[in-house]
């Protein structure tokens, strides 16, 4: 008997079995442990991701009362409007984000409800000292001082959003920026058309050195020949001593601006026309003013130029985005004063009520604004 049972056990079909048996027993094990592994990795995937989002509100109450437009280089008017920017998307890794979104601007008084929304899309890195933005995102992820000379503070209204790419590299006492803005895509009536941005800053105790500079390619369209090079640098260096006093700002710079213009079909012949930029800011609690003083050439010389389209009208604000007050008029010098009253608001809000001045040696114009902002997201809640 004992050598029957023996045999039984051993026998090729009773192998077969015990096999089966603890292959079944190893695979449900290994299910079991891989459901397991799954249901512990699962909070940290989800801790990994997150859904993010931001939603920025400005609005800009902007009355301009310039006189006669005969005798003074910008037009009077009103600018009254407000810009929603809503955004979300998925937010990964340290630092990584994919957003999308749209710009939505209205202008009061319109016979439209809204002008014409503008989509956001694009993928972000912020990281400990690098960062990166691709596709469009918002103009005001730009780090660097940009004068008025390179854009108004109608264009920064108007024009909240950049299509194209950016990259910074940042650290405590410096950093720098690079950006391509492509605003123009060539068809039979719009120029093909786009701006690279730079701007780099080192500070060292109350010092501070820096640049900033734009390169404008304003090419041809299927009606409209020729190719204007536009390009601007403010090279500055300035004193900062608002970290002495609490709640108090005290700031002198000055600056060297210079432009590079080539019409190469009009013209022919490139011209550099230049000045120097002076300017002092304080600020006390609630209370401010910032002057910017300018004494040098027309760095817009082909404002006035008929040679923007077919219909001959001029270059205008189509090739330059900075304050036409830089155009100067015969005294060869431009001054902007601010007188601003800024409250402290809570997170996320702020406002501005400005009265601003503008003087050319000839003649005065006075603007009001009132300015409100809202910057709220995710990381707030």
């Amino acid at each position: 008997m004992l050598r029957v049972e023996f045999i039984i056990l051993h026998s090729p079909f009773s192998i077969l079995n015990s096999n089966v048996y603890f292959c079944t027993v190893k695979s449900a094990i290994l299910k079991y442990l891989l459901i397991l592994c799954v249901f512990c990795a699962t909070p940290m995937v989800l801790r990994a991701q997150e859904f993010v989002w931001n939603a920025d509100f400005d609005f800009r109450f902007d009355n301009r009362e310039y006189g006669d437009p005969s005798k003074m280089i910008a037009p009077s008017g009103t600018l009254f409007g407000a810009n929603l920017r809503p955004e979300a998307g998925l937010g990964w890794g340290y630092g990584h984000k994919l957003m999308l979104g749209m710009t939505i601007p209205a202008d009061m008084g319109s016979e439209n409800f809204m002008g014409d929304p503008e989509l956001l899309a694009y993928y972000s890195f912020e990281g400990e000292r690098f960062g990166t933005a691709l596709g469009l995102f918002p103009r005001n992820r730009l780090k660097g001082r940009y004068s008025y000379a390179f854009f108004s503070d109608s264009y920064r209204f108007y024009r909240p959003t950049i299509e194209g790419m950016l990259v910074q590299y940042i650290k405590p006492d410096w950093f720098v920026e690079l950006a391509c803005d492509w605003n123009g895509l060539r068809s039979k009536t719009r120029r093909e058309m786009f701006t690279i941005i730079f701007a780099g800053e080192a500070r060292k105790g109350f010092s501070y050195a820096g640049y900033t500079a734009t390169l404008h390619h304003h090419a041809a369209s299927d009606t409209a020949r020729g190719v204007v090079d536009n390009g601007l640098a403010d090279i500055y260096v300035g004193l900062d001593f608002s970290s002495l006093w609490r709640d108090t700002e005290l700031r002198f710079q000055g600056a060297w601006v210079q432009a590079y213009q080539n019409d190469r079909l009009h013209i022919g012949v490139p011209i550099m026309p230049g000045g120097y930029e002076l300017e002092l800011a304080m600020r006390r609690n609630d209370v401010g003013l910032r002057n910017t003083f300018y004494k040098g050439q027309n760095i817009m010389p082909y404002w006035e130029l008929p040679y923007e389209d077919a219909e001959g009208n001029p270059y205008g604000e189509n090739l330059y985005y900075g304050d036409p007050f830089y155009r100067v008029g015969e005294n060869g010098f431009y001054n902007r004063l601010e007188l601003y009253w800024e409250p402290t608001l809570k997170d996320g809000v702020s406002l501005r009520i400005s009265s601003v001045h503008h003087y050319d040696g000839s003649h005065w114009g006075w603007q009001q604004v009132i300015a409100l902002s809202v910057n709220i997201g995710s990381d707030m809640f």
